[in-house]
């Protein structure tokens, strides 16, 4: 089958100036070097720690941030290439769910204008269709037409995400980017919003990108999991497989911090010495080797290969290149 989304090398890297005349010396190397596809219909977990470059490469996908280099294809159409006005009508196929439910609604306008807004903009849709369409997109998330007419400070957390969610398919996108839409919510609305999710996804065949740093719900609503080091995709392979036996040093150290429901289960906690190093300078070769516990000269030296270890599983480490 051909994916739906193809990323090749893809980097962002963000100047760094000094001097009266903004002379660039250095770069924060917040992607650098990523490539992984997404199939039809299929959820792909992006996850890592705080910094690692998730929401960036989300948000350089979908060209809310401009990249640096490398290829984005969408059914097969390099998007890096298309100019504004034909960059704005494509933005239909593809939609965001923001993190924060808070901060990505505008709180001076009602849920009616944030869901015609789109509407307007990319359909020829009369006032009555725009009604009907707005009163679906409130059903479909579980909200009530009538609380179309209330302002985002009306609702509590989880309703305004399912708002998000609602702003975010009112278009009818192919590809939704879902940037840690549950990690500001309480744990019991979390399983509505993914429950709600899922369905939807279902519904009207969607293919997901979610980024989130919580495994347990990435092993929830994820196919596959791609894990995220400095800016750098280490591992990426089927959900039941990555946590069942994951590979990288630093997957291993990942998964034995996921808690264990069962007092009397015994797994051996990996912790990682050292900070995370600056992004800015990042170490040479293969930046997990000032952390790594299975250190070895080349690690210092050179940068892994990124190789497919068995079908369908990926990854970035010296371990597997013997």
């Amino acid at each position: 089958m051909k994916p739906l989304l193809e990323v090749k090398d893809l980097k962002k890297h963000y100047p760094i100036k000094k001097g009266l005349f903004g002379k660039q010396v250095g770069a924060v190397k917040a992607v650098d070097g990523v490539s992984f596809s997404i199939q039809p219909g299929e959820t792909l977990g992006i996850v890592g720690e705080s910094g690692c470059g998730k929401s960036t490469t989300g948000r350089t996908i979908l060209r809310l941030i401009e990249p640096t280099a490398g290829e984005v294809l969408f059914d097969g159409q390099d998007i890096r290439k298309l100019p504004p006005d034909e960059m704005r009508k494509f933005r239909t196929n593809m939609q965001i769910v923001f993190q924060d439910p808070y901060a990505s609604l505008d709180p001076r306008w009602t849920v009616q204008r944030t869901l015609e807004e789109p509407l307007r903009t990319h359909l020829k849709l009369s006032e009555a269709e725009i009604k009907d369409r707005i009163a679906e997109l409130m059903s479909v998330v579980g909200l009530a037409p009538y609380h179309a007419s209330r302002f985002p400070h009306e609702f509590s957390g989880g309703q305004r995400q399912r708002i998000g969610i609602a702003r975010a398919l009112a278009l009818r996108p192919k590809f939704v980017v879902c940037d840690e839409p549950v990690s500001a919510l309480d744990v019991s609305i979390q399983a509505q919003v993914l429950n709600l999710m899922q369905d939807l996804q279902s519904q009207f065949s969607l293919t997901y990108m979610f980024i989130s740093h919580d495994l347990s719900v990435v092993k929830f609503i994820c196919d596959r999991v791609g894990v995220m080091y400095l800016g750098r995709m280490v591992e990426m392979a089927p959900t039941a497989e990555m946590f069942a036996e994951p590979l990288h040093p630093y997957t291993k150290a990942l998964m034995s911090a996921v808690p264990v429901p069962d007092p009397e289960a015994t797994r051996e906690r990996i912790v990682l010495t050292g900070d995370v190093p600056n992004p800015q300078s990042p170490p040479t070769g293969c930046t997990f080797h000032t952390r790594c516990p299975y250190v070895m000269d080349s690690c210092r030296q050179a940068v892994p290969e990124w190789r497919e270890v068995s079908p369908g599983r990926h990854v970035a480490c010296h371990l597997f290149e013997q």
